[in-house]
């Protein structure tokens, strides 16, 4: 089996060759995806991860979720001890620039406490459709989401998919993964 690193440099250079208009249609195809699910359509309180560079945009996402009236929550991260925080935010004015050039919210925004949070979008630079996750390997989402109650849900293109991972017992699996093909279910 590849190793973690090989696995991320392998991902790193498809994601750093994703076409913009390809990323583009790929992305509202994984937002159609999570916009047909029930459990996003009854859901009022979310957390998201605010994308970057080549992962699949959140933007839109975190956006239309403020608009249709859900509570959004998104990362901050204490580089302190090395742990992130569920901070709601009311618009994307809300966000500001901050640690590893990720837009974060600003020190104005509410903790909020991850028992509320009904669903959480996660990124990953691979997943497997048993629902296993890779990161980046900070390890700050596996330590996050082993307090999170919520559905866990990977957000992926589906070059990202493999059919197993080289994970660990920390590592938290996923309950859903979406991409811009298809939805893989583990709950």
């Amino acid at each position: 089996m590849v190793s973690k690193y090989d696995l991320r440099l392998i991902i790193k250079r498809k994601m750093e060759n994703l076409d913009p208009s390809k990323k583009c249609i790929m992305d509202e195809k994984i937002r159609n995806n999570i916009y047909s699910l029930r459990k996003y359509f009854i859901s009022q309180n979310i957390f998201s991860y605010v994308s970057k560079e080549k992962e699949v945009d959140t933007i839109n996402l975190i956006d239309h979720s403020i608009t249709i009236g859900k509570m959004v929550c998104v990362p901050l991260v204490n580089k302190e001890d090395n742990s992130l925080e569920a901070r709601r935010i009311n618009s994307l004015l809300d966000l500001k620039v901050g640690n590893f050039n990720i837009l974060e919210p600003n020190e104005n925004t509410e903790i909020t406490n991850l028992g509320k949070i009904e669903i959480l979008f996660i990124p990953g630079l691979a997943f497997s459709t048993e629902c296993e996750r890779l990161g980046r390997g900070g390890g700050y989402f596996d330590r996050f989401l082993s307090e999170a109650t919520g559905v866990k849900i990977g957000l992926a293109y589906d070059f990202q998919i493999f059919q197993s991972l080289p994970v660990e017992k920390h590592d938290i699996k996923m309950d859903i993964i979406i991409t811009d093909e298809r939805i893989i279910n583990h709950v």
